[in-house]
């Protein structure tokens, strides 16, 4: 028997390139290291370093590396609060424990550079991921890094130190698996369920991810495409391989320590938790009047014109992510980053071809030159040690810390919310009124009552049934300015950044 020959010349000439090369992983790598798509990678990584070299001062930051350092000392995870005086011994969740661990193993080990490194790392990963789902639905590198880099933008917003960067990352590998079946390859289904075991671990943003694997799912079951838009009905055996990974999935959302309670939380987060949602930023809807609320409106507009003008047809299941995820990230601004990996790949093929690239045809010399000044601007815009130190003490009260460390004063502590991870971390003798648990504060009521001190509602008033007995606040903010004028306070510490006042006890 003859063996059976595959006719080369029905096979595009980008196609055929990898192709040649797929029978040699060792060259494969070494010429992409040397593609355009290797170019369009280090810009990637260029912008999350530069990104992140100025974003270290997070206020959540802290308290996640005590959660991790109690975890570790005390060999348990945290089951109560021991943080603060006004909800102390309360019982509580730590629904980011694994996720901590990283970023505390990276702060242990390299102190704030370590935090810097797995922060980029983290952003890196998912601008390369979205960059590599781009790829698969344009043969255009260019197209593919624009739209990154458009999206990238867009989830500028929450890109901090935090443990959610974990969870996003888990999303990133079970969107790709999808997309990448969804297209007839061949996916590691399999890797699903412990991805989502690793979110729910990681944080509870996994009610995402659900919903995601939802709207693909039952949009196969859909057997005609619904006027304009295509529908590719799954097979049988496609359609029981996602059942039984969705099953899966689902089982392995509790395997957590904290079994059906962690699963519990986010729906508790979001439909009881309206405090929260006003006084964080981040969970805030987006405002038009400000810069981000621009670009949002531009991304809008962009997709409208991409939908009316593109040859390219909408899938049902595209229209329904769409809509979903602008939903979500109009509503809260945090949900722009999970907003900005489901469009890439859905706007990549829309954007057209730009570029005259031929994969076939690298201009390798060229792009090593090229990849080689994006090194060298990399190493350049690493941050300093001393940089990443100057923007913590920018931020929180470095010196009024250093100050109670050689002044003790006893009592009770009224603090500023966002310096309360600080405060936990670096004074983890005294106890803090609040800290960036606003939906644990808000369960116990503390929340409101800080709202209404630092808005100067009944502030003494609140202060005195507290029993405060000094407060640590900014310099120039209101409240500073109401207690300078009081009788019942004196200043016993005072710079530009902050104040503190001491109770006279009258």
């Amino acid at each position: 028997m003859q063996p059976t020959q595959v006719a080369t010349d029905s096979i595009p000439e980008n196609r055929l390139s990898r192709v040649k090369l797929s029978s040699n992983p060792g060259r494969r790598a070494l010429n992409w290291c040397s593609s355009f798509s290797a170019f369009i990678a280090s810009i990637l990584i260029a912008k999350a370093v530069w990104t992140c070299r100025d974003r270290i001062a997070d206020p959540d930051l802290w308290w996640h590396l005590r959660n991790a350092k109690s975890t570790i000392e005390n060999h348990r995870l945290p089951l109560f609060d021991t943080y603060t005086f006004t909800v102390a011994g309360s019982p509580w969740l730590d629904h980011s424990w694994l996720s901590e661990l990283f970023f505390y193993g990276s702060y242990r080990h390299f102190g704030l550079y370590g935090i810097f490194v797995l922060f980029t790392v983290c952003v890196g990963l998912l601008s390369l991921g979205m960059f590599a789902m781009c790829s698969e639905e344009t043969d255009d590198p260019l197209a593919a890094g624009i739209v990154t880099i458009f999206c990238g933008l867009l989830a500028m917003a929450a890109y901090t130190p935090r443990p959610q960067l974990v969870g996003w990352l888990c999303f990133l590998g079970i969107y790709a698996i999808l997309l990448s079946f969804r297209k007839g390859r061949r996916a590691p289904l399999w890797l699903i369920p412990f991805l989502f075991c690793l979110w729910i671990n990681s944080h509870p943003g996994w009610p995402f991810g659900i919903v995601v694997f939802v709207v693909i799912l039952m949009s196969g079951f859909i057997p005609h495409d619904i006027g304009p838009l295509a529908v590719t009905p799954w097979s049988a055996t496609q359609r029981r391989k996602l059942i039984f990974t969705f099953l899966f999935s689902c089982l392995a959302l509790l395997v957590n320590p904290y079994g059906y309670k962690l699963l519990h939380y986010p729906f508790d987060l979001a439909l009881h938790e309206k405090l929260t949602v006003g006084l964080v930023q981040e969970w805030g809807s987006v405002n038009f009047n400000d810069p981000r609320g621009i670009y949002v409106f531009i991304l809008l507009a962009a997709i409208f014109l991409m939908a009316l003008f593109s040859s390219k047809r909408w899938r049902v299941d595209e229209v329904v992510l769409t809509l979903f995820v602008l939903y979500g990230g109009l509503a809260h601004i945090r949900l722009l980053l999970p907003a900005a990996l489901v469009l890439a790949p859905i706007l990549a093929p829309r954007l057209g071809r730009i570029s005259s690239h031929i994969p076939g045809q690298e201009r390798r010399i060229l792009n090593s030159i090229f990849v080689a000044i994006v090194i060298g601007f990399i190493v350049w815009a690493l941050p300093s040690r001393q940089m990443l130190n100057a923007q913590i003490r920018d931020y929180f009260p470095e010196r009024a810390v250093n100050f109670l460390k050689s002044h003790p004063i006893e009592g009770k502590m009224f603090n500023w919310y966002e310096w309360g991870g600080y405060l936990e971390w670096n004074l983890p003798g005294v106890p803090v009124f609040i800290d960036g648990r606003t939906d644990f504060f808000e369960g116990h009521a503390v929340l409101g009552d800080y709202l209404r001190i630092a808005g100067l509602a009944d502030s003494e008033t609140l202060l005195r049934d507290y029993e405060i007995s000094f407060v640590l606040i900014p310099a120039n903010g209101a409240l500073s300015n109401v207690l300078s004028r009081s009788s019942h306070w004196k200043p016993v510490y005072e710079d530009e950044q902050s104040v503190i006042y001491q109770s006279t006890g009258q």
